[in-house]
């Protein structure tokens, strides 16, 4: 699962992925980022902007928001689940974080844990591949755009932490992942698990601790 991120400020995101960015756009640098919350992201329907979604996907057709969790959507259960299907090769975005965190079980009750910092070796951002829809709230007729990151099985790396992690893509792969003219079964593709030693994963003794935080890597 992937239920905790660290994002940059707008502009440095926008500088460094060459993304629009609207003059009135203010979202500041976060190192913890839970769902509910804005994540940048750029998306198949506007690939060359920065926007900000809500981290927790409603589906359009959703009378209320939903009571059971989604924030990740599993990639076993895209084609199938009616919260994922009919997103695909339709609604596709890059969730842009510095990284996420992840825990790591030191007892079998899991009464102890480690948590770590996670990232994509030598590469700026870390790159999330993500669904999104927009939702209209009927109490009050506003439109609610919100997004969810697609996990799937660890890899090697991953696997001493947690047995899931998010659908991590190079820059490449993203632009493919929220290319409409490409064929869905391409930009599937693109959420193939990592090759080995392509992550970074870092101690953290308390996550949202500025001082530490600067001290990492």
């Amino acid at each position: 699962m992937c239920g905790r991120v660290s994002i940059s400020d707008q502009t440095s995101i926008a500088k460094g992925l060459h993304l629009k960015l609207a003059d009135d756009l203010k979202r500041p640098a976060n190192i913890n980022v839970p769902p509910s919350m804005e994540l940048p992201v750029f998306t198949d329907e506007k690939p060359s902007e920065l926007q900000y979604l809500s981290w927790s996907l409603i589906p359009f057709w959703s009378k209320e928001k939903p009571k059971f969790s989604t924030f990740n959507a599993r990639i076993e259960n895209l084609s199938e689940s009616g919260s994922w299907k009919h997103l695909l090769g339709k609604k596709h975005c890059v969730i842009i974080t510095d990284g996420f965190y992840e825990w790591k079980k030191l007892d079998e009750k899991a009464k102890n844990k480690q948590a770590y910092l996670i990232r994509m070796k030598d590469m700026r951002f870390t790159l999330m591949a993500g669904l999104w829809d927009t939702w209209v709230d009927h109490k009050t007729a506003e439109l609610i755009h919100t997004c969810t990151i697609i996990t799937r099985e660890a890899n090697e790396d991953m696997k001493e932490l947690h047995n899931r992690m998010p659908c991590l893509l190079t820059v490449q792969n993203a632009n493919i992942w929220v290319n409409k003219e490409l064929p869905l079964a391409d930009r599937m593709l693109t959420l193939e698990p990592l090759s080995l030693n392509q992550l970074e994963m870092c101690p953290v003794q308390k996550v949202g601790n500025e001082e530490e935080y600067r001290e990492l890597f």
